[in-house]
């Protein structure tokens, strides 16, 4: 049994790079990094200074805007919307009193709060008119998701049978120790994902369940995973 170990997969910066390209021929959404994660730390020091003060858990007169409550707001829009929405009423004693750039980042801020992928390029005024939120429904479609499963081989062709749910992911890196060891007690699922972008496996990976990361696609015969990175497991997959 091999024990847990990052995988040296040659997968360069350019293939992650090729797939987010691919992907921005469809529909583009918030899943495919569409802000820096500089860009979010600017919005998260103006909206601690400017909105906090309301949106906040506890004695807050407004909505925390993450999680079930961004999404049911915010799910099958713009970030267009987002935007607006925000110019128009926030700060609460001075709606529209900010920049349209600090606004911008506010809306990065609250991307990255709902788990959203940052990316290589700022967010800008004219982009979010193109650029929609997945809706309640939580399509994953193009999305950087992880899922866990075991690794085999057919032909040229590689797959992760008895694979789990994707999840969405913020990060294309190996999974860390600590996240390794709460996927690797996860129960085995029932799906079935073919392996993009992968050409080659280390000795005595086969059969060994495996946490893999990339973007979900699907056709009309099966799901894919673009990979980014993947890592092997403690668990080994039944014969």
């Amino acid at each position: 049994m091999r024990t847990n170990q990052l995988v040296p997969f040659g997968i360069s910066a350019l293939v992650f790079v090729a797939a987010l390209a691919s992907m921005g021929a469809q529909e583009k959404t918030v899943d495919q990094g569409v802000y820096t994660a500089a860009q979010a730390t600017r919005g998260a020091k103006v909206f601690e200074s400017q909105c906090a003060t309301c949106h906040r858990e506890v004695g807050g007169v407004a909505p925390v805007l993450a999680g079930d409550r961004f999404t049911r707001a915010f799910g099958d829009a713009t970030l267009q919307t987002v935007f607006t929405t925000i110019k128009t009423t926030m700060p609460r004693t001075a709606p529209g009193s900010l920049s349209d750039t600090e606004y911008t980042d506010i809306v990065a801020h609250l991307l990255r709060l709902n788990s959203y992928p940052d990316g290589m390029s700022e967010l800008a005024v004219p982009d979010l008119p193109g650029i929609k939120i997945p809706g309640q429904t939580g399509s994953l479609e193009f999305a950087l998701v992880q899922v866990v499963g075991c690794l085999a081989q057919s032909g040229r062709n590689w797959t992760l049978s008895s694979a789990t749910d994707p999840a969405r992911t913020r990060e294309p890196d190996p999974a860390k120790d600590d996240e390794a060891a709460n996927l690797d007690a996860l129960p085995a699922g029932s799906r079935t994902f073919r392996l993009q972008q992968v050409y080659g496996a280390p000795t005595g990976w086969t059969d060994q369940r495996i946490a893999a990361k990339g973007f979900l696609t699907k056709t009309a015969a099966d799901e894919r995973i673009t990979v980014s990175s993947m890592r092997v497991l403690t668990g080994r997959c039944p014969n």
